[in-house]
């Protein structure tokens, strides 16, 4: 298995927009083969916002 970390703005007055994960699904998935298995958050805020997520890959078999 591999972890991709991703990391969210921490913008207090807005929400925060990541888009940097289809560029990381489209490298894992269609050039190094691997399949996408879901996503772990492993950092929140005090308020409770996720900050940063794990996205999980294997090879496929």
């Amino acid at each position: 298995m591999e972890f991709v970390r991703l990391k969210y703005a921490n913008n207090k007055l807005i929400n925060s927009n990541l888009k940097e994960h289809r560029e990381i699904l489209e490298e894992y998935i269609e050039k190094k083969h691997m399949e996408y298995l879901g996503f772990v958050p492993v950092l929140f805020g005090p308020s409770g916002k996720t900050l940063e997520i794990d996205l999980i890959f294997r090879k496929k078999a």
